[in-house]
């Protein structure tokens, strides 16, 4: 018998339960002296997860009491809950079996109006006991420059100070009219990175895969500040993987930059295990995070756990030990959020 997941503390003599870590001596013929390097095997067999990346959207439609989604509209049926809540997200993931272990959500921008309403609402979720949103990656508006981006984060200041459950900024290189693969390298844009990098913020990437080399040379232009790339740069990718492997290959050169493995639904490839075993191949254990792209990834017919499982049949593929499946599921996350 082999353990398969692990929670918790490391167990560690003097504050760990005994019978915990009794049990993992007796039951896997662990020697004693090896305990103070393992993590408590969790017994119902599921992995924890930190979910880097869901969406929320809640009465948005217009003459309802919550805030408009300007996106939403124009999305197939499928889309048109009007409760994408984090309550609606805890009943998939219990209606899916649960098999994972969910510690904590970031939430990610996702065309509420206006952004900064967006923000303040999600973040005083964050601030609840309550709830598990743990981090907030909000609409800053980079791509207009360092004037937009101060006076943005102007309205969140909480006496002098950004709340702690900011972490960075996002604005999708998406949408109708499509911006040119090299939009980010424009004069403004870095300008507005600038300024989010002096308030100690990241920035996350959502793009198609032929603008992942603009994107490269960006990132190598702030060593310091970090990146995370979302669903692998592979939006409506298609199955193009001569072209973009060798381009996320070049983009992981630059260790500042984190990329989230999941919105499968979304690459429209005929096989995903390619990808994320390159993507686990290029950025290793330590620079990749495990996303759900929720509500997506459910009004596309996904359940909510079926990303994270292609993930951990990913981690099997590439010989992770568990210690390395925590770094991608949860451990990473945490590092790369400050949480």
């Amino acid at each position: 018998l082999k353990p398969v997941a692990f929670i918790g503390t490391r167990l560690k003599s003097g504050n760990t339960p005994i019978l915990s870590a009794i049990w993992g001596v007796r039951e896997f013929g662990l020697p004693p002296s090896s305990v103070d390097s393992l993590s408590v095997f969790n017994m119902a067999g599921k992995q924890r997860v930190l979910d880097t990346h869901i969406h929320l959207a809640e009465n948005w439609k217009d003459g309802l009491d919550g805030l408009k989604n300007v996106w939403l509209p124009e999305m197939p049926p499928s889309f048109q809950n009007l409760k994408w809540t984090e309550e609606a997200l805890i009943k998939e993931n219990e209606s899916a079996g649960g098999s994972f272990e969910i510690e904590g959500f970031v939430f990610v921008e996702c065309a509420n109006v206006p952004a900064l309403a967006e923000a303040q609402w999600v973040l005083d979720m964050a601030k609840s006991p309550s709830s598990k949103i743990k981090a907030v990656v909000a609409n800053i508006p980079v791509p207009d420059g360092k004037q937009a981006v101060d006076e943005f984060l102007a309205g969140l200041d909480e006496g002098g100070a950004l709340p702690s459950e900011l972490k960075g900024g996002r604005v999708v290189l998406l949408g109708n009219p499509m911006p040119a693969p090299d939009a980010c390298l424009a004069p403004l844009y870095i300008q507005g990175l600038e300024a989010l990098r002096d308030r100690g913020l990241l920035w996350e990437w959502c793009c198609m895969p032929e603008a992942i080399p603009s994107i490269t040379k960006v990132c190598a232009q702030f060593p310091s500040m970090t990146f995370v790339l979302d669903h692998l740069g592979h939006n409506s990718g298609g199955d193009d993987f001569e072209t973009w492997g060798p381009a996320l290959e070049a983009l992981a050169a630059n260790e500042n930059v984190i990329a989230k493995l999941g919105a499968i639904e979304e690459w429209n490839v005929s096989d995903p295990a390619p990808y994320l075993d390159h993507a686990l191949k290029v950025f290793g254990p330590e620079r990749v995070l495990a996303e759900s792209n929720w509500f997506v990834n459910s009004a596309k017919g996904d359940a909510y756990d079926l990303t994270f499982k292609r993930i951990l049949e990913a981690c099997n593929r590439a010989k992770y030990t568990q210690a390395q499946v925590d770094k991608v599921f949860v451990d990473n996350a945490r590092r790369v959020y400050s949480l």
